[in-house]
């Protein structure tokens, strides 16, 4: 192959890459993803939330009604992992509600639709809702464990 031909193509990779980060639809996205948890748990009691990136612990914030934790990193595509869990507990009536969850993996899908450039959820007595994009409304994805345990 000559060189040319070769830097065509690179040089179209490039571009196509440099694009989908402007255009989500496309199903691809390059750039800063940023993951969104916020407080709306319907009996409006404080959110315990403790998120890991990877290994590297993000710290166990106490999140009141509509309060929420943000975290923003670059997503490079295939040439990093990246994953965020956490676990969160309320107290609901006499009981205190826990779990942990998986919101962010850059390996697989974790929500039912992907999200791109905004990783938006929901904290409710009844689980996690995530924002969709694409629709702009709230999907009820993952339901607190009934084990209640980290």
């Amino acid at each position: 192959m000559s060189s040319s031909k070769f830097n065509f193509k690179i040089h179209v990779i490039f571009l196509v890459a440099y694009l989908a980060r402007f255009e989500p639809s496309l199903g691809l996205y390059l750039g800063q993803r940023h993951v969104n948890m916020v407080n709306k748990l319907e009996n409006h009691e404080t959110l315990m939330i403790h998120c890991w990136q990877n290994s590297d612990d993000m710290g166990k914030r106490y999140l009141k009604y509509d309060e929420e934790f943000q975290s923003a990193f670059i997503d490079l595509f295939t040439f990093q992992h990246v994953n965020i869990e956490c676990d969160m507990e309320f107290k609901d009536g006499d009981m205190t509600r826990r779990g942990h969850f998986l919101v962010y993996d850059s390996s697989h899908d974790v929500r039912t639709r992907e999200c791109y450039k905004w990783c938006n959820w929901s904290v409710g007595t009844y689980g996690l809702y995530a924002y969709d994009e694409v629709d702009h409304k709230w999907d009820y994805e993952i339901p607190w464990p009934s084990n209640n345990s980290f």
